[in-house]
């Protein structure tokens, strides 16, 4: 997910799909312009806006039924593809896909294969140290600094009823990227912006991308 407005267009950026693939993947056009968008790198690649760059939101790829179970009062578009199709690949060949980041330019992925067999996964980027967190239920990854203020969490290698444990005792929730109960309570992890993706279109794009294994 990005922010649709750019510092060097006036306008609010409205996109479409192009029909287009570059490497295998989705390439995005924007209305105004007509220039041509790479949703992976979030990038302009081609058309007047060529070099400019969309600011990342974090967001999540995940089910219905977890999406619902955190946010009650959520509507949706409800559309033929679904979630419960992409949870039925994963499972079945789970080395196909991975999450991703690009942060201080460092460039990192770990597999779904990884994730399920390390739920929590403490790791570094360049000075920034991080938790990586996966929900095998619904595929679902995230990513947290684990610096909150002055203090540096380390948690548990295993989530507690969907939950990140910090070695005091805090359960955090990572869907409000809070702490719910123990000693931290009311502290807020700062959550960082993840790509979910095919290994083969992560590599295609970013080839000396870093592996978790």
């Amino acid at each position: 997910m990005y922010a649709s407005d750019i510092k060097e267009h006036k306008e609010r950026l409205v996109f479409q799909v192009s029909g287009k693939l570059w490497q295998r993947s989705l390439i995005m056009r924007d209305l105004q312009t007509g220039s041509l968008w790479s949703h992976l790198l979030g990038e302009c690649m081609e058309g007047p806006l060529k070099g400019s760059s969309l600011t990342p939101i974090p967001a999540v790829v995940t089910s219905w039924k977890d999406w619902k179970k955190s946010h009650p009062e959520t509507t949706v578009l409800s559309l033929k593809r679904s979630a419960k199709i992409f949870n039925t690949d994963v499972y079945r060949n789970p080395e196909a896909y991975l999450i991703g980041i690009n942060y201080l330019k460092t460039v990192k992925a770990w597999p779904y294969d990884f994730l399920i067999k390390n739920p929590v996964h403490q790791d570094q980027l360049e000075s920034e140290k991080i938790v990586v967190v996966f929900l095998d239920d619904s595929a679902t990854g995230f990513i947290f600094k684990r610096k909150v203020g002055n203090e540096l969490v380390d948690f548990l290698r295993k989530l507690k009823d969907g939950n990140l444990v910090s070695l005091d005792g805090t359960l955090w929730d990572p869907w409000q990227a809070k702490a719910i109960s123990g000693p931290g309570k009311g502290k807020i992890l700062e959550r960082l912006h993840v790509i979910p993706s095919y290994r083969k279109a992560w590599l295609s794009f970013h080839p000396k991308s870093l592996i978790a294994q």
